[in-house]
């Protein structure tokens, strides 16, 4: 019954692509033929072929992309698809079969199809698709709940990698998920076997106890899959990879992913965002800069020595948040970090203006940065360049990070900002540096949005 519900749920993800698709390629034939503003840049100077000659060729154009999403993308195969993984998706899927239509159309000789259809095709379908697809999710959660008896998920445990999977299982609408905490698991927990139970997560540290056993196995019995959960830091880790090329099982330590040709691929997406930025930005950098000087005495900018590439030190550039006389007040007051680890962090740090309040909520004090992204000191992307006593108080395992250019935002800062421990913020760290693509660089870009938007965890 479950499965059948799960091939609904994405048969209605299907017959969406298909109406997105046929709508996404509408569009784009009538902006090119039709939409003036457009025709005065490129005029049709062929003239205005008929929608029905795109219309046929939709019966193998469609088809086609849906093969390429379902092989390439794995959009009806993948769970758990936050909305910066599945963007990420159908934006990869779409150039694949955009490429594949130009083949097609080239080999074709008996009519020419305009190239700047399926160009234009290819970046509205992105955004339509996706639009369609977050839309459904919607509707067909509340349908579900409402109608449908749900398949029950447990969750043994508690702590972050417990809560980043509960959030994921919650996005799949034809299931319930119970989570029950260490608190909770004193009790026998028997009485939670049902036959709706289908998948049974617990965490591993959850496994050295008998009745977690003992209930384990009455599931397994009962044929519930039972999938066991590693730590934050176990998930994130990533150092080491198993090589089987001599027939044996050798442990591999991973090289670093971000060098050479991918290097240039970063440097050149760095420039490019950056000098953009600055261009749309500039007058609301300006005001920015006069509020922060009326608001306290001192000027705009604020300087601070960092280390960063190679532990090669620089002068890392922000809009100044605190008072001026802010280091001395740190010692004057005796001020205490609520986290663990050389990095000072505090809430409601009474050091910080009012505007400076503002400006760190929604993380704004970081975008002079762009000047030292721009200089080659820094990253759009990357660990967070750590002042001198932060970096001298690093352990040894955590120094890995200073061999990538430091970044304005990162991977742990899209996974909880200042609400995680030093040791996971630098594991973090690592794993980036060690698994780097310019897919996982779009991802904590588009995420990093809202993070900045609801300003969680900054302070």
């Amino acid at each position: 019954m479950f499965l059948i519900k799960k091939w609904i749920f994405q048969g209605f993800f299907l017959i969406s692509d298909v109406f997105s698709i046929y709508i996404s390629f509408w569009l784009s034939y009538e902006t090119r033929f039709f939409f003036q503003p457009f025709l005065k840049f490129f005029p049709a100077t062929k003239g205005l072929p008929s929608w029905g000659l795109y219309e046929e060729a939709l019966r193998i154009v469609i088809p086609l992309w849906i093969l390429v999403f379902a092989i390439w993308g794995k959009l009806y195969q993948k769970r758990n698809l936050d909305a910066a993984d599945e963007f990420l998706a159908i934006a990869k899927s779409a150039v694949l079969a955009t490429l594949c239509m130009f083949t097609a159309t080239f080999l074709y000789r008996q009519y020419e199809y305009s190239r700047l259809v399926m160009g234009i095709c290819f970046f509205a379908s992105i955004f339509i698709i996706f639009s369609f697809r977050e839309i459904l999710k919607i509707i067909l959660t509340a349908f579900f709940e409402k109608w449908l008896p749900q398949e029950t998920i447990l969750v043994l445990g508690e702590g972050k990698s417990i809560g980043m999977v509960v959030n994921l299982l919650k996005k799949e609408p034809h299931k319930n998920v119970v989570m029950l905490s260490s608190s909770e698991l004193k009790q026998p927990i028997k009485d939670k076997f049902t036959p709706n139970l289908k998948e049974i997560f617990v965490s591993n540290e959850l496994l050295k106890l008998e009745f977690i056993q003992n209930f384990l196995d009455l599931c397994e019995e009962a044929g519930s899959e039972i999938k066991i959960l590693p730590d934050l830091l176990e998930m994130r880790l990533g150092e080491i990879s198993v090589d089987d090329s001599l027939g044996l099982p050798i442990l591999h330590l991973k090289p670093l992913s971000l060098h050479g040709f991918r290097y240039f691929i970063k440097r050149s997406f760095d420039v490019s965002i950056s000098i953009l930025v600055i261009t749309a930005l500039f007058l609301p950098l300006l005001l920015i800069s006069f509020l922060i000087t009326i608001n306290s005495k001192g000027g705009a900018f604020f300087l601070q020595e960092r280390v960063g590439f190679k532990e090669k030190k620089f002068n890392c550039l922000k809009f100044r948040t605190m008072f001026q006389n802010a280091e001395s007040l740190l010692e004057k007051w005796d001020l205490a970090s609520f986290r663990g680890g050389p990095a000072f962090k505090m809430r409601g740090d009474p050091r910080i203006t009012k505007i400076g309040t503002w400006l760190r909520r929604f993380s704004l004090d970081e975008l002079p940065q762009i000047w030292n992204v721009l200089k080659a000191e820094m990253s759009l992307i990357g660990p967070r360049p750590q002042v001198i006593k932060e970096a001298d108080g690093n352990p040894e395992w955590a120094k890995k990070r200073f061999r990538i250019l430091p970044g304005i935002t990162g991977l742990w800062q899209v996974s909880g900002r200042a609400d995680l421990s030093y040791e996971e913020m630098m594991r973090l760290d690592i794993y980036y540096v060690e698994n780097w693509t310019p897919g996982l660089d779009l991802k904590i870009l588009l995420k990093t949005i809202p993070v900045v938007l609801f300003g969680k965890g900054a302070y």
